[in-house]
């Protein structure tokens, strides 16, 4: 029987939390590569078949892929120099602020958030984008709402994947900052920035139909990478001045 795209996605998901949970049990950074080998097995098989959504997960890749390696300077300003956040472990490269093995599951969040825009997308644009009477606004309706759900989505997971790390991956607010309101010991500007990233979804990816020019999926998860780290950053400077 023939995997499809939207079942691995669910699988990757599920094996995400799952790998996270283990975390905040067992404490070992390397328990974190079983679930990028995982993905990237699926992912690779979805290739090599016929499927409708391959071109989503394909582009959502190149996105996730994109967004991380703008992101990663940033975290590394956030984790050498501001001191926001401390890893507690570190593996086979030592010399990198951020493990890699954490570098490589944020490749797959960004990934899975980004076949979730796309996919969303494509669905309420066959129930809004039929519209007589303005098209245009069936496109950036479908877009603004796939966004919103994404967005969330975002939100909640970065809160989950953030909190189960928690004890043994990472120390938030290293830097001991007061006055900074926590969810799950989560400074509250880390959801609050993943949920205003992916609100820009529209922007990142353009939409078909709107003054939104469409953009490569390399050129959107640029943006995207730029943005969720000026947005943490400037979240972290309005709690700092806030004393």
């Amino acid at each position: 029987m023939q995997v499809k795209t939207g079942r691995a996605v669910y699988i990757v998901t599920g094996t995400t939390l799952l790998t996270f949970l283990m975390v905040n049990r067992i404490g070992t950074i390397w328990i974190l590569y079983p679930n990028v080998l995982i993905a990237v097995i699926l992912f690779l098989y979805c290739f090599s078949q016929a499927d409708e959504d391959i071109s989503l997960l394909s582009s959502s890749a190149i996105f996730g892929l994109a967004t991380v390696l703008m992101y990663v300077p940033m975290d590394w300003l956030f984790s050498r120099k501001v001191r926001l956040i401390f890893y507690l472990r570190s593996d086979f490269l030592p010399n990198v602020t951020t493990p890699i093995g954490i570098i490589l599951n944020w490749v797959v969040f960004a990934t899975l958030a980004a076949y979730c825009y796309q996919r969303l997308a494509t669905v309420f644009q066959t129930r809004l984008a039929d519209e007589p009477e303005n098209p245009k606004l069936g496109f950036m309706g479908s877009a603004m709402l796939a966004a919103g759900l994404t967005g969330i989505g975002a939100a909640i997971g970065s809160v989950v994947i953030y909190a189960l790390g928690a004890s043994h991956l990472w120390i938030w607010n290293a830097a001991q900052v007061d006055h900074i309101p926590q969810i799950l010991s989560v400074p509250v500007f880390v959801p609050l920035a993943f949920l205003l990233t992916f609100l820009l979804c529209p922007y990142f990816f353009g939409v078909t139909g709107s003054f939104l020019r469409e953009q490569h999926t390399g050129v959107a998860g640029i943006r995207c990478g730029i943005f969720i780290g000026a947005l943490q950053f400037l979240g972290f400077l309005l709690f700092y001045a806030w004393k």
